[in-house]
């Protein structure tokens, strides 16, 4: 793991993939990355990683706690699995999806299993573009299309 400033106030941390990894397929290389701002608040871009990323994160034993997750849908549209997203603890997740394509659209049953773990769903195929805006002590996310703007609680 990799970590550099950005700014005075975020941190990034460089999770996957390994120095020389190479994978079977693009999104099994795909960058994660979590920031660290000032105030503590978390947040982990996952890009279009799948299952075994997120076995291997896991298995790194890393600190994947994060208030806002964002990301794609791996080729194999499986992706946040039950242990990473347990690991995770994210209060919401911002998730890319796409019609018609069978592998980028988010599953019922997935999503089902985030609202079971009072996670947030911001999904894009009905948000659209999502603002996320960062203060001190807490962070906002609003939906461009749909929905009401999310505003995290202190942990």
């Amino acid at each position: 793991e990799d970590e550099f400033p950005l700014t005075k106030d975020v941190t990034a941390r460089v999770l996957f993939p390994p120095p020389e990894f190479r994978g079977r397929i693009v999104d099994d290389q795909a960058l994660v990355i979590q920031l660290i701002l000032s105030g503590g608040i978390r947040v982990l871009f996952m890009s279009d990683s799948g299952e075994e990323t997120e076995r291997a994160l896991l298995e790194q034993r890393v600190d994947l706690r994060s208030d806002l997750l964002i990301k794609g849908q791996h080729h194999s549209g499986k992706s946040g699995s039950p242990d990473f997203l347990d690991a995770v603890e994210p209060q919401a997740i911002i998730a890319t999806a796409r019609e018609p394509a069978e592998n980028q659209r988010i599953k019922e049953d997935w999503s089902e299993l985030v609202k079971q773990r009072g996670i947030t769903l911001l999904r894009q195929d009905k948000t659209g573009a999502v603002s996320v805006r960062f203060f001190q002590d807490h962070w906002e996310a609003t939906p461009f299309l749909e929905g009401d703007t999310f505003r995290s609680t202190s942990r």
